[in-house]
């Protein structure tokens, strides 16, 4: 242990001294400065796309000094460059650099050595990073809705374009009408109309299976934290290398009824049947894609009898009855994650919430789904207020509502 300290801080000192080349002219000796007496000027997003390394390196590395947050900022941290008062900081609208008129002509190499030195924090920050994962020190950014609303509108368009197919079909020539085209030729120009009505519909209906696979993916990942039951070690990195049946069975338990489990098949069908071939350049796991050559007799498919169940064992792949039934398994699925022992889950997950896969924040969430519908709707409004003060920056608040205090003080002065 005394060995793998003062490897560590072997680290840092190394780490300060190639700042310290990185960063010539800036230092943390700094009075205090009055910031509404500086010029200020956007850094780009481009080049900070991680604001809070700028703080990490400046504040927890170089010793800068910093306050925060105040009303619409979050923090500023604040130094000298050359002699003259430099401060950044970063709030509702922006990271800002701050600094003194006679630093104007310097903001380019200022923010040219800021951006340099920052990939070096990046590099010594990797391992950190990934001792962190693997003890589910993270939190996943829920996106619930976007992929729900990407699924239901290629749902909804497919709706509409086979019952604009089925109106087609369905349509009679008048009595007595006069076609200028002719008979047949009208009848063919509205089975047309039908047939490219149905292939919208299986365009879309394809698109539908694929952003539901999506969806399932980042809700089953959600789920996992919200059931609030500990991890193991490394317990996260596993979960998050399992498939979505995988995923499916550790959420649903070992015997899922024989309505569950007629459910799970018809989707595991629907991924043989549709997502694979079209999301993987055609091709078929049974080998339904393939056309084998037989002497003799020419070529069949490689999986023989069973292109009975194919998608492309059909004109238009899938049809509106194809579509129907494909709703009605996804519609069982979402029911399945939403009810019994998962209620209290889907609900927080509904609810927006970030989740953090921390032992501390899964007790909370085990606590909140355990303690009741008052508990739960307490613990989502909180969650609400604390990120509504997040985002707004208002003062009072410090970091995010997901996040939690993780002790990493070995590599990250504080």
């Amino acid at each position: 242990m005394r060995e793998s300290g003062e490897l560590e801080k072997g680290r840092l000192e190394l780490l300060r001294n190639d700042l310290a080349k990185r960063l010539v002219g800036f230092s943390s000796d700094a009075p205090t400065i009055d910031i509404y007496e500086l010029s200020s000027s956007r850094l780009h997003r481009e080049d900070f796309p991680v604001p809070e390394m700028l703080l990490l390196m400046l504040r927890n590395f170089l010793g800068w000094k910093w306050y925060g947050p105040r009303e619409k900022v979050r923090w500023t941290v604040y130094g000298t460059f050359s002699g003259e008062p430099i401060a950044i900081e970063l709030g509702k609208f922006g990271l800002n650099l701050l600094s003194s008129l006679a630093l104007n002509k310097s903001r380019k190499r200022i923010e040219g050595q800021l951006k340099s030195a920052v990939n070096i924090v990046e590099k010594f920050l990797k391992p950190v990073l990934e001792r962190q994962v693997s003890s589910g020190n993270v939190t996943i950014g829920n996106h619930l809705n976007e992929f729900v609303s990407r699924y239901e509108f290629f749902r909804g368009q497919a709706e509409k374009a086979f019952r604009r197919a089925k109106r087609k079909a369905k349509e009679k020539l008048k009595e007595g009408h006069e076609f200028p085209q002719g008979f047949i030729s009208t009848l063919m120009n509205s089975y047309n109309r039908s047939i490219k009505a149905q292939q919208e519909g299986f365009y879309h209906s394809v698109a539908m299976v694929d952003a539901y696979f999506s969806a399932l993916e980042h809700r089953l990942n959600l789920l996992r934290a919200f059931t609030g039951v500990p991890l193991p070690e490394d317990g996260f990195k596993a979960f998050m290398s399992k498939t979505w049946n995988e995923k499916l069975d550790e959420l649903l338990g070992a015997n899922p009824s024989p309505k569950a489990r007629k459910t799970l098949q018809g989707m595991r069908d629907i991924k043989e049947r549709i997502r694979n071939p079209f999301a993987h350049g055609g091709y078929e796991n049974d080998k339904g894609a393939l056309h084998v050559h037989i002497p003799s007799i020419g070529t069949v498919p490689g999986n023989m009898t069973k292109f009975g169940k194919s998608a492309r064992f059909s004109l238009i792949p899938i049809g509106a009855n194809d579509h129907e039934l494909n709703c009605a398994i996804f519609d069982d699925v979402d029911k399945l994650l939403s009810m019994g022992h998962l209620a209290g889950a889907y609900r927080l997950m509904e609810a927006g919430i970030d989740p953090s896969f921390d032992e501390e924040s899964l007790q909370s969430y085990k606590e909140a789904t355990s303690g009741g519908e008052e508990a739960l709707e307490r613990f989502i409004d909180h969650w609400s207020h604390l990120w509504e003060l997040h985002t707004n920056m208002d003062c009072g608040f410090h970091g995010h509502p997901a996040t939690y205090s993780i002790n990493i003080r070995p590599l990250i002065p504080r």
